[in-house]
């Protein structure tokens, strides 16, 4: 037993006295498989109002676009994304996370209510964006997704 407390001593004594060394760690951790899509939309895009859904939807964006209430909801590939900017950063959604007056419809139904309503008012649409081009109509006045006028 007087043994193996001197040992235990020992060891104990040349541990504490012996020189130490930085010890530098690097831990990197990927939950969620790998790397971010990356979502590029380099100028704000135009919308169309949809009166009936009571959103606005993207009009010539690379992506299909709504806009209802203050964010921004993205969908591509069957993914959805959410935003409070149109040009991100992008969170992804679950669809049961869409509001439900996106959630109500399917991204192909939203395509046709936007092509219709585009094609109704489409001198309208194409005469407001040349009357407002660098000018910025997104942010005031002049908006694309004001309600069509009659």
């Amino acid at each position: 037993m007087k043994n193996k407390l001197l040992i235990l001593a020992g060891v104990t004594g040349m541990l504490m006295t012996s020189p130490t060394a930085d010890a530098l760690a690097d831990v990197r951790v990927n939950i969620g498989g790998g790397p971010r899509k990356t979502i590029v939309i380099d100028r704000p895009p135009a919308f169309i109002r949809l009166a009936g859904p009571g959103f606005s939807v993207s009009v010539g964006a690379p992506y299909d676009i709504v806009l209802s209430g203050n964010f921004y909801y993205l969908y591509d590939r069957g993914q959805w994304y959410r935003s409070a900017r149109y040009n991100g950063p992008w969170k992804a959604l679950r669809v049961r996370e869409l509001p439900p007056r996106i959630r109500h419809y399917q991204i192909e139904q939203i395509r046709r209510f936007r092509d219709i309503e585009y094609n109704r008012h489409r001198d309208r649409y194409d005469r407001q964006w040349r009357d407002n081009r660098g000018k910025g109509p997104w942010d005031g006045p002049g908006r694309y997704d004001q309600r069509p006028p009659g």
